[in-house]
Order: C-alpha cells, then sequence, then structure tokens
C-alpha cells in the first residue's frame, strides 16, 4: 500500500502514518515467512543436489552382484571362523594329550602319542579321563616308554697313550733327563 493511494481517499496525515505502520508490520512479518520459505527451500534443494550426486555414484552398479559380494564376505568370515576355533580346539587337545603324557612320566611324547587312538579320545565327551585311561593301557602295555629318565652320570677315562705329569716336569721325559744330567743339570721340576 503506498501512502499516495490513502492520501488521495482523504484520510489525514495521522491516520495515514498509523495506517503504514500496521502495513509495515504486516509487511515485515510477510517478509521474514518468506526468507524463512526461502532458506528452507535453498537447504531442500542443497539436500536433494547431494543425494542425486549419491545416487549417481550408484549408475550402473549392479546392486544384485554386490548383495551376492557381501553374502559371500560373510560366508567368508564364518568359514575363518570355524577354522579358527577348529585350529584352537586342536591345540588345546594336543596340549591336553602333551600334558598327560608328561604327567604319566613319558618318556617319548611321539612315540606314545602314536600307540594313542587320538580320533577316539578327540570324539570323547569325557576326554581328561580318557586320555588317562589311554596313557595309564600304554603305560602297562610298553613300559619302556614311562618312568624316570636315568640321568646317572659317568665318568669316561681317555688314554692317549703315555704317562702323564703336571705340566713342567721334565723328569718324566727320559730323554730330556738323561740330556740334563750330561749338562750338569738337576733333572725335576723345572731344574729344581
Amino acid at each position: 500500500m503506498e501512502r499516495k493511494f490513502l492520501e488521495d481517499l482523504g484520510l489525514e496525515k495521522e491516520a495515514i502514518d498509523k495506517v503504514m505502520e500496521e502495513n509495515g508490520k504486516d509487511i515485515k512479518g510477510l517478509q521474514k515467512k518468506s526468507d524463512d520459505l526461502t532458506t528452507e527451500r535453498d537447504s531442500l534443494k542443497t539436500q536433494l543436489s547431494e543425494v542425486v550426486t549419491k545416487l549417481d555414484a550408484f549408475k550402473g552398479v549392479d546392486l544384485d552382484a554386490k548383495n551376492q559380494e557381501v553374502e559371500d564376505l560373510k560366508a567368508t568370515i564364518a568359514a575363518n571362523e570355524a577354522t579358527y576355533k577348529q585350529q584352537i580346539a586342536d591345540r588345546d587337545f594336543s596340549d591336553t594329550i602333551k600334558g598327560a603324557i608328561f604327567e604319566a612320566k613319558g618318556k617319548n611324547e611321539k612315540a606314545i602319542m602314536a600307540l594313542l587312538d587320538i580320533e577316539a579320545l578327540r570324539g570323547s565327551k569325557n576326554q581328561k579321563d580318557d586320555i588317562a585311561a589311554a596313557i595309564k593301557a600304554v603305560s602297562e602295555s610298553d613300559t619302556y616308554l614311562f618312568g624316570e629318565a636315568t640321568g646317572a652320570q659317568t665318568t669316561t677315562t681317555v688314554s692317549t697313550g703315555g704317562g702323564h705329569t703336571e705340566p713342567g716336569d721334565i723328569s718324566a721325559d727320559a730323554f730330556l733327563a738323561a740330556a740334563m744330567k750330561g749338562a750338569g743339570l738337576k733333572a725335576g721340576k723345572e731344574g729344581n
């Protein structure tokens, strides 16, 4: 609304000022709403543009192939996990057998393990007791594989064939003793 329009209607200046003031408040309120809506519109345009850009990145992508790839990776992870669990179980089983052989004072771990039915023991529900019983049976049938290691030390004497004397004792060498006597020297330890 313009001031001239109100003046042409014959309104007084005070009335025109009040009408213009109220009209200004209305315009400012509507301008603020308009600015807010413009900002919201621009934000939505930006978001839409970003989404379109992200969707463009998927153009030409075979989603079924990607889904299959994800399923394959999940299967690989599950298989690897099962393999690792089996390896840990095998190690624990082996350690249990080796520990039982050690406790039974087994002398040759590999030889004793060769005499055990490993697969039957692996499938046992009470492995520890069954392993102990199997090792006991082997220790009764093959006693030479069990018991304290004979650690008695023996002394071996090696003879090199001549008489041995202390270092520097020249009296033991007959030739040297005779030569020293001939030279007028005393035979014995360093000329004593």
